[in-house]
């Protein structure tokens, strides 16, 4: 059961993290606020304008909706990471989801689903009259091509923040 949940999570696109810490909420708290700038409805990227910090979004309470700042490229598959923060006597844990943009998941969807069930049926007309042709291999081949350009653009998204949020937590104290 532990590998099928392995390679679910490695097949589709997102990811959860939790990270312990000795750090107090309100470190924390702290900490995402110097990270994290308000979001703006349009970012235009200037060569000359950088954004003043990585991540940007909204921080409420104890939960955060951030998405990193990128500046030289365009993905559509950039991560959407939501997180809560859980007191505990001794620090903090920090749980994050990292999901795909909801306008682009229906894309993806309606992408995959248009000639996957189209090659579908005509793998089906194959199998019962071989004169058809393997129309279908085409249609597979963009069901593949879409699926992988999904999941590496949000992995590799994904793993940098991992490893961003792995460090920032981890106090002074932990590193060494």
């Amino acid at each position: 059961m532990n590998k099928l949940v392995k390679l679910y999570r490695f097949l589709l696109p997102f990811e959860t993290l939790t990270i312990s810490t000795n750090l107090a909420f309100s470190e924390v708290l702290q900490k995402l606020d110097e990270i994290v700038e308000p979001p703006k409805t349009w970012r235009m990227a200037l060569p000359f304008q950088k954004p003043n910090k990585p991540y940007g979004g909204t921080i409420t309470g104890n939960t955060f909706r951030i998405s990193r700042n990128i500046h030289y490229y365009r993905n559509s598959f950039l991560p959407i990471i939501t997180g809560e923060i859980y007191p505990q006597t001794s620090g903090c844990y920090v749980k994050i989801k990292m999901n795909l943009h909801i306008a682009v998941l229906v894309f993806m969807i309606f992408w995959l689903w248009t000639p996957g069930s189209i090659g579908m049926l005509a793998l089906l007309a194959w199998l019962v009259d071989r004169s058809v042709g393997p129309i279908f291999l085409p249609l597979f081949g963009m069901c593949i091509f879409a699926w992988s350009l999904c999941l590496f653009g949000f992995k590799i998204e994904a793993q940098k923040s991992v490893k961003f949020f792995s460090s920032l937590f981890t106090s002074s104290s932990e590193k060494l």
